[in-house]
């Protein structure tokens, strides 16, 4: 099975632009050949949903992240529990494990990501620093530490320690060496290398290096404090991990000169490239109402001037392809168009691109946008909805491909 990922933003104010959606997009005006085919494929009505207000049973804390077992069991993090949860096919509740602690099973802070290597499941334990495995009768098979090499290392930038972030089946892990915050906001850091490491913080050698531009990286130095995070409207890349290595998703917004394209590639864990593929679209023009829309919430966030903000903001011509890249467990490749497009009925929807295993266009998918995709397993989808209350629950879907 494989370990789904999604980029790793700088903070949380990454997530602003996702919030700000406009309420229509206009293409371009000539716009390239669409390689996607005309009929989007669409969801059936929901199969499965799981949670509720009041039965005990069914009650459960923000999802974090959901896997797919060998044992045809969903399994589902909960962090601010410190709790795993399964579920049958037809969601009915199959058990929980876990609690916060430092004994066996116990995770010290927060259980955030998990996986499986055959039939031993892996919860990353974050803050805890540390790989926790089980067998899937959820009996606890131990735990592995994880810390940051002392040593000096020519991979570093800025003096940086690389930071493990997933384990991988081997028992090596993929590390990010993230520069310091204030290398980012002068503008001396560069780069962020991807790395795989072992459990002990040594380097075995550098996977792919991520660019630190200004186009990217909103960096603002003021005498009250500063700030760095990525760029509302920039084209920090997307990545994913599989067992078969590291998927990058190159998305920067088009500038009207040339023919407008996103490029996926995979490199495997050694730093070899396995594929490259040029993925055309089309683009869509950055409203400056967008832009003004942005600039005031991050005044009212962070307090900075207006005139500051509205500076270091990266304001390209049009908005960047992708925001969002999901690995399907059948190895297919899954980008979320940038905004929410509006079909025939007047209802917005979010856009997926779908590409084969080498970065093929094959199919364009639509989802209702109050529905959060977390899980593409076949024609199976499975994500999170939230009613009025703002509760979540699980729920299921099935690909309607053929209409």
């Amino acid at each position: 099975m494989s370990i789904k990922v999604n980029r790793a933003p700088l903070s949380a104010l990454s997530t602003l632009a996702a919030l700000l959606i406009p309420t229509a997009c206009q293409p371009d005006t000539s716009p390239p050949p669409d390689p996607f085919a005309p009929d989007p494929w669409a969801l059936s009505d929901p199969e499965i949903r799981i949670g509720s207000v009041d039965d005990p049973d069914f009650i459960f804390g923000s999802v974090d992240d959901m896997a797919l077992g060998p044992d045809g069991l969903l399994y589902t993090t909960h962090a601010g529990e410190a709790t795993i949860r399964r579920w049958t096919v037809d969601g009915a509740p199959a058990g929980s494990f876990g609690r916060k602690g430092d004994g066996p099973g116990e995770f010290r802070q927060r259980p955030l990501g998990l996986g499986f290597f055959g039939d031993s499941l892996w919860i990353w334990d974050a803050y805890g620093r540390r790989v926790v495995y089980f067998d899937l009768d959820t009996e606890y098979l131990g735990w592995r530490p994880v810390s940051a090499d002392p040593r000096i290392d020519p991979l570093r930038s800025g003096g940086s320690l690389p930071q493990p972030a997933f384990p991988l089946r081997d028992g090596t892990l993929l590390g990010i060496v993230r520069p310091d915050d204030e290398a980012v906001e002068r503008g001396t850091a560069t780069e962020m290398p991807y790395v795989r490491m072992e459990a002990d913080g040594s380097i075995l050698g550098r996977i792919w290096t991520r660019r630190l531009a200004p186009q990217d990286i909103l960096a603002i130095q003021t005498d009250r404090g500063s700030m760095s995070t990525d760029q509302p409207f920039g084209g920090a890349h997307l990545f994913g991990l599989d067992d078969g290595g590291l998927l990058v998703v190159e998305r920067p917004a088009w500038t009207g000169v040339g023919d407008p394209s996103m490029r996926v590639v995979k490199f495997s864990l050694d730093g070899d490239t396995l594929f490259s593929s040029a993925v055309p679209y089309v683009p869509v023009p950055l409203a400056r109402e967008r832009i003004d829309s942005v600039v005031l919430d991050l005044v009212e966030w962070l307090g900075f001037d207006e005139a500051q903000i509205r500076e270091a903001l990266y304001q390209p011509s049009h908005l960047p392809a992708a925001s969002r890249l999901l690995l399907g467990e059948d190895g297919t490749i899954w980008l979320q168009r940038f905004d929410p497009v509006e079909v025939e009925s007047g209802e917005l929807t979010n856009e997926w691109w779908v590409l084969d295993s080498v970065g093929a266009p094959m199919a364009r998918a639509r989802t209702p946008v109050d529905i959060e995709v977390r899980l593409v397993a076949g024609d199976m989808l499975w994500g999170i909805e939230r009613d009025e209350l703002d509760v979540e629950y699980i729920v299921r879907y099935r690909w309607v491909k053929d209409r």
